[in-house]
């Protein structure tokens, strides 16, 4: 692994037991349709979900368009293609694609106004370039398109026990694994440069006090490792501490997601 590409290597290698992470973290919950209210999805749409990863959501999409309308899902690891293509079998109006050229050049392998819809859920975060990116759901998306974009900014993550200092140093150190970091507070912008109409923004953030985000601490600790960014006795330490945090009661994760819109004119 490279630590200059490590932001799009580790999506394109991926180790058995964070797929299985993934795969129990990316599946369709009641709490999808919501989400998704931005996009307007009406049968017949046709929808695009870039970075699909194991195609959960891209097969719910498929199910609220119906039959007169087609998901796809787009996505640079292999395995998330063949693995959603399986799992979709029989599925008329779904199909999976493999993000052509890799992440540097990454072309939608779809032609020029393909979709009238389009999401992208904590993804450019790790993108090389998001106005090439942006430019490519441009290309994608029929004139009047509607895009929903949802990502991260990880200047704002809040855990507890571990207090302020140490979650800015672990989360510091996991920092390889992205190529924009802070990508949330940017996004609106980035949208407004690409040429989009009617670009909104809001800020939502939930807090979990169950443990449910102890998969993404297992995969930033991961990532922290890959690089000796933090002495493994040191990252065993604080996972130990937020899962003993869990079953205390004292736990707590936070992290705020920008959601922003717009339109192809």
């Amino acid at each position: 692994m490279n630590e200059n590409t490590f932001y799009t290597d580790h999506w394109q290698d991926i180790e058995d037991e964070r797929v299985a992470r993934y795969e129990r973290m990316f599946q369709w919950r009641d709490g999808h349709a919501q989400m998704l209210e931005p996009l307007d999805l009406r049968p017949g749409s046709r929808v695009l979900d870039y970075g699909c990863g194991p195609g959960a959501v891209a097969l719910g999409m498929a199910d609220m368009v119906g039959p007169g309308g087609r998901a796809y899902g787009v996505d640079l690891n292999a395995r998330f293609v063949a693995d959603a293509t399986r799992r979709a079998e029989g599925a008329q109006n779904v199909s999976y694609h493999l993000l052509e050229g890799g992440p540097e050049n990454g072309r939608i392998p779809l032609p020029c106004g393909a979709v009238d819809r389009l999401l992208c859920k904590n993804v450019l975060e790790y993108v090389p370039d998001v106005q090439a990116t942006l430019a490519e759901f441009r290309r994608v998306l029929e004139p009047g398109g509607r895009l929903l974009l949802i990502d991260s900014d990880w200047g704002f993550v809040v855990v507890e026990p571990w207090g302020r200092a140490t979650t800015e140093r672990f989360f510091k150190a996991a920092s390889p694994a992205f190529k924009t970091p802070e990508i949330g507070r940017i996004l609106r912008t980035e949208l407004v440069d690409a040429g989009f109409h009617d670009v909104g923004v809001r800020i939502q953030a939930g807090a979990d006090t169950t443990g449910g985000s102890l998969a993404v601490l297992h995969n930033m600790a991961s990532y922290a490792g890959t690089f000796d960014m933090m002495p493994a006795a040191e990252i065993a330490k604080l996972l130990a501490e937020a899962e003993a945090a869990v079953e205390a009661d004292r736990y707590l994760f936070s992290l705020p997601q920008f959601v922003v819109t717009g339109r192809r004119p």
